[in-house]
């Protein structure tokens, strides 16, 4: 509890406190339910719809999933935690090992090297092992995406629902564009080895994707953004774990040097295709780099809700390690869309749904960000004064990595961002003018089990 308590406090910069939801609908309202009713999402499933521990609900996390940064039962810990409720506490721990054990499946069991007692390095193989790969193949190597398999075990109590049998094997049909979304809480509370080792084979899974390989480099895929954005994720991991997590036999990752070798590499690589990107002539190219978009996203839209999802917290968290440069292009995103655009017009642009599209029929009808603007208000129906029809948690975690943005930039880790206080400040006009906000449920099952209103102010904070 102390471990947990200390952590909230040394990241009280983070928007997780009341304040935060001041203005939006609120996620205090909704009941609690019961532990044994809650279905733990987007860990690895077994088919498009399903996963291995229950049904997936939200495809496009736009329902009440745990598809967020944090999971109902990380949620449920921490509330706990700063309710001082033992009771709760040891319950939703109870379910969080359920979720360790069933949620591993054979990619993460099979990346723990034979020969060392480190996790093995997916590009640069320790002596002994081949590389791997989750994505694609490599060559000489071995390969884990959709072709793992898990077994159904006999005592797994949702089988039925799931409508698996025990004892038959399935394909987990899991990549790592899905697995950070479990799991931080229990690790960060409990200091437990099960989530330190399921939190390190989540994040070698997902580093994994980097199967281009050059001669002993590490290099980002670069071609999706939720990719390129767990991958920042996954390297912000790692460079906690090869500072401060070892067993009696060594750092369960590998070592130090190494790890410190693969965050410079990747952070090399990342911004050497994303200048290579903006300098491009291509259509595709050049609308990724006028919307201000992380990385190539390799088709003609942006989705709406990706960037707020799986980046700001990580790009916060390097910025303070002296990296700015994705918290800085993540808050120029956001500029352009609630800010130069504004309103939910700035969420769904000419599209709807998740898509924001930035090219209509391989062609890019405008040639600078200011023309952009004109196309987009021009094509588009939906508002700029309000959010009406939009996903209050899409909103909301924009604005917050607006102010996170800025609040790095009062600590001097990111230099300015031009018109970043402009666009908190419509925003804000935006939502309060709101008055039909889509899935309100998203909020608690997202970011709210804990109810605010029964911890003090101080403790919150």
């Amino acid at each position: 509890m102390a471990r947990l308590a200390d952590a909230v406090k040394a990241m009280r910069v983070l928007p997780y406190a009341p304040r935060a939801f001041d203005g939006f609908p609120s996620p205090r309202n909704r009941k609690e339910p019961a532990v044994d009713r809650y279905r733990p999402d987007r860990i690895y499933g077994r088919s498009a719809s399903k996963n291995a521990i229950g049904i997936v609900s939200g495809q496009a996390g736009e329902a009440g999933s745990s598809r967020g940064f944090l999971s109902e039962t990380d949620a449920r810990m921490i509330a706990a935690a700063l309710r001082r409720d033992g009771k709760m506490f040891a319950s939703a721990a109870a379910r969080a090992r359920v979720e360790v054990l069933y949620g591993l499946s054979l990619p993460n069991l099979v990346i723990w090297s034979d020969r060392h007692h480190q996790m093995r390095d997916p590009q640069i193989p320790l002596p002994g092992d081949a590389p791997y790969a989750n994505e694609g193949t490599v060559k000489g190597g071995d390969d884990y995406g959709d072709e793992g398999k898990w077994t159904a075990p006999a005592d797994y109590p949702y089988l039925a629902e799931i409508t698996a049998e025990a004892g038959k094997v399935y394909s987990h049909r899991r990549d790592e564009a899905h697995l950070f979304n479990h799991g931080y809480a229990y690790w960060l509370a409990t200091g437990d080895p099960r989530a330190a080792i399921l939190q390190q084979a989540i994040m070698a899974y997902a580093l994994a994707s980097n199967y281009q390989r050059s001669a002993g480099r590490y290099l980002p895929r670069f071609s999706y953004q939720r990719t390129t954005l767990n991958q920042f994720s996954a390297m912000w991991k790692l460079r906690d774990i090869a500072a401060n997590v070892s067993t009696e036999k060594g750092n369960l990752f590998w070592p130090k040097a190494r790890a410190e070798k693969m965050n410079a590499d990747m952070w090399a690589g990342w911004k050497t295709q994303l200048a290579r990107m903006d300098a491009s002539r291509s259509v595709q190219n050049r609308s990724v780099s006028i919307f201000r978009g992380i990385d190539s996203n390799d088709d003609n839209a942006y989705s709406n809700f990706m960037i707020q999802i799986y980046g700001p917290e990580a790009a916060y968290l390097w910025a303070s390690a002296g990296y700015p440069d994705l918290l800085h292009r993540i808050a120029e995103n956001f500029v352009l869309r609630f800010g130069a655009i504004g309103g939910a017009r700035g969420v769904y642009g000419t599209g709807s749904g998740s898509g924001f599209p930035i090219l209509v029929k391989g062609a890019m009808p405008y040639r600078d960000r200011a023309s952009f603007i004109a196309w987009v208000n021009g094509n588009s129906a939906h508002p700029v004064e309000n959010f009406n029809d939009a996903s209050p948690h899409t909103v909301l975690r924009g604005y917050w990595a607006m102010k996170l943005a800025r609040d790095a930039l009062s600590r001097g880790w990111i230099a300015r961002v031009g018109g970043l206080e402009d666009a908190i400040s419509r925003t804000e006009r935006a939502r309060d003018a709101t008055r039909v906000w889509r899935y309100v449920g998203i909020l608690s099952w997202k970011h709210s089990a804990i109810d605010f209103s029964t911890i003090s102010d101080a403790r919150a904070r």
